[in-house]
């Protein structure tokens, strides 16, 4: 399939089965957001293709990102709960899009997620803000919007700026993007009523294996990162 000329794609995914939709009831507190609206599993996986697009879970490691692309969180080891289901239907559609080479290991950073809004939590979907990520491609596939408005994909010029490209994601649709090329965002979450909403995303990054961010080297290099602008 492949992106388009500035850099991104629209997709629909494939349906989930029953339980893989029942584990967002499950997910854990993200407890590195300040506040109680974001709730989160997170493995790292190797993807390669023989036929079809296969995907081999990698050892649980801490989730890390340099200070340089998340100011907020950056620089530290995050300690989040794994995967409990196999996304390997949605990778696949992804990879897809993405066109990724197929004689080629990709290295694979996968997040499940739910945000909520309700009178007591704002639904703060991105505190970061407007950001890349620092990886080759992102995917952000939308699983279920739940009594809410809000939510607007937004894409832009690196360093910011007026989007050149904004949606709602519906149920069942993914962005897949360069993250090379562009910032991307999404705003806030409302509920529609006082029982509250979410919305449950996959947050997805992709980079070749040869330029992985996984293992005690990446780690290290993010650690030092960081101390390097305290100091």
């Amino acid at each position: 399939m492949g992106l388009n000329a500035q850099g991104f794609t629209i997709i629909d995914t494939p349906p989930l089965d029953d339980y893989t939709l029942s584990q967002f009831e499950n997910l854990p507190l993200d407890p590195y957001t300040g506040s109680e609206q974001r709730y989160r599993r997170f493995s790292q996986f190797r993807l390669h293709h023989d036929g079809e697009w296969r995907l081999e879970l990698l050892p649980h490691r801490h989730f890390a990102q340099p200070r340089q692309y998340n100011d907020l969180v950056g620089g530290q080891l995050r300690t989040l709960e794994p995967l409990t289901v196999d996304p390997t239907p949605l990778i696949a559609a992804g990879a897809e899009a993405l066109d990724l080479d197929r004689d080629s290991d990709w290295q694979l950073n996968i997040h499940q997620c739910r945000v909520v809004s309700t009178p007591d939590v704002k639904g703060v979907a991105a505190p970061e803000g407007p950001h890349r990520d620092g990886h080759h491609f992102g995917i952000v596939a939308v699983t279920r919007r739940h009594n809410i408005t809000g939510g607007e994909t937004q894409l832009m010029p690196l360093g910011g700026g007026e989007p050149f490209f904004r949606t709602t994601l519906q149920d069942g649709q993914a962005v897949a993007f360069d993250d090379r090329l562009m910032f991307h965002h999404v705003t806030d979450i409302q509920h529609l009523t006082a029982e509250g909403g979410h919305r449950d995303v996959w947050l997805v990054a992709v980079n070749p294996w040869e330029q992985r961010r996984y293992g005690e080297e990446y780690e290290a290099e993010v650690l030092a990162s960081a101390a390097g602008e305290a100091s």
